[in-house]
């Protein structure tokens, strides 16, 4: 159990930067509102081996239903999913509900590396750039050994007058005077129980009770980005037949997943897949898993080889996970040619990322 004083403690103490240019009060004085949650397992409300029925997501919506509230959760959030997947599924599954505030849980998914910073902030300038953009909110966890990418995100949040929590900065003192445990919060590296969501919720209430009080601030002019958003723009393109830019005798086949129903499995017996398409990028989505069915094929663009041509889908890091690479990235459009030519067992296509 974690105490109630401190939950309330860490939950004030997490609330960061309440942004600016955000109608605050404008936006929670509505009787209903729709919230967005966009990241990884814990977002999900992954544990162990399953995902709990009761994440901070709808523990969040409690607590504001308890406050007279009516609100819709829209959940974008698997585990192992980075910002590039959130992005390619946001138009689907977030932005399709019109949401009032979006949040945006991705600090111990991605890495303090240039890719995840660039994907970090092509997906906040999709939001942001939206004709009726939702209130973005940053959720900065931290996993047992102290990880968590809040350095940089924190500074794109400043850069973009965008709120934030950050999970250390109220729970890492509490840790240290020894009036918690790590095993209070989570019973693993990262995943929380039910006390750590309840904790978790109780930091997204407190952060928009404080944005309530705030002053309502003019709109300011989305500025420039603060490294790069290349992949603010992109959009989704699923497996189909027919389907106007790929040729293939690929067969269409169902998936388990919600998020990727239908995929295309690329195998010797069918031959290859091409996608010709004009953009600027262009990223293959696909499956990855330990199971031995699951296989390889080159890839090859504009008739070349990729440097690292032989994309491998079955590893012992895979579960039925969505992997990626980046075929294409140029600052202009023109016309990409992209080949899929299958080496061995199945290679199973989720779809394609373009930006045009």
């Amino acid at each position: 159990m974690i105490p109630l004083e401190i939950r309330r403690e860490i939950a004030e103490k997490s609330a960061g930067g309440m942004g600016r240019g955000i109608p605050w009060r404008q936006i929670l004085s509505k009787k209903k509102l729709t919230i967005g949650f966009m990241g990884g397992s814990v977002t999900q409300g992954f544990i162990a081996d399953h995902v709990q029925e009761q994440a901070y997501p709808s523990m969040l919506k409690e607590l504001l239903e308890a406050r007279g509230y009516g609100v819709e959760n829209a959940v974008c959030a698997e585990a192992g999913m980075n910002c590039l997947a959130g992005n390619l599924l946001a138009d689907e599954l977030i932005l399709s509900r019109q949401p009032d505030i979006v949040f945006l849980e991705y600090a111990i998914n991605e890495t303090t590396l240039r890719p995840s910073v660039l994907a970090f902030e092509s997906l906040v300038r999709k939001l942001l750039t939206q004709k009726n953009p939702p209130a973005v909110c940053f959720f900065m966890l931290r996993s047992a050994a102290d990880y968590s990418c809040a350095g940089f995100m924190t500074e794109i949040a400043e850069h973009y007058g965008l709120p934030y929590a950050d999970l250390r900065k109220g729970m890492n003192p509490v840790l240290e005077q020894n009036r918690m445990q790590w095993n209070d919060y989570a019973d693993e590296e990262s995943h929380p129980n039910l006390e750590g969501h309840r904790l978790l919720a109780d930091c997204l209430l407190e952060m928009l009770l404080r944005l309530k009080e705030q002053e309502d601030s003019p709109k300011e002019q989305l500025p420039a980005p603060w490294l790069d958003a290349p992949y603010y723009d992109m959009r989704l393109l699923r497996p189909c037949a027919p389907c106007e830019c790929v040729v293939t005798n690929s067969a269409l086949i169902p998936n388990y997943h919600p998020y990727y129903p239908i995929l295309w499995d690329v195998s010797r017996e069918n031959g290859p897949l091409t996608i010709t398409v004009r953009c600027r990028v262009l990223i293959l989505f696909y499956l990855m898993h330990r199971l031995p069915e699951f296989g390889s094929c080159e890839i090859l663009v504009d008739g070349k080889p990729m440097r690292n041509a032989v994309l491998h889908s079955n590893s012992i890091y895979g579960w039925g996970n969505e992997n990626h690479v980046i075929a294409v990235n140029e600052t202009a459009s023109g016309e990409h040619t992209v080949t899929l030519n299958p080496l061995e067992e199945n290679f199973f296509v989720l779809g394609f990322g373009i930006c045009d």
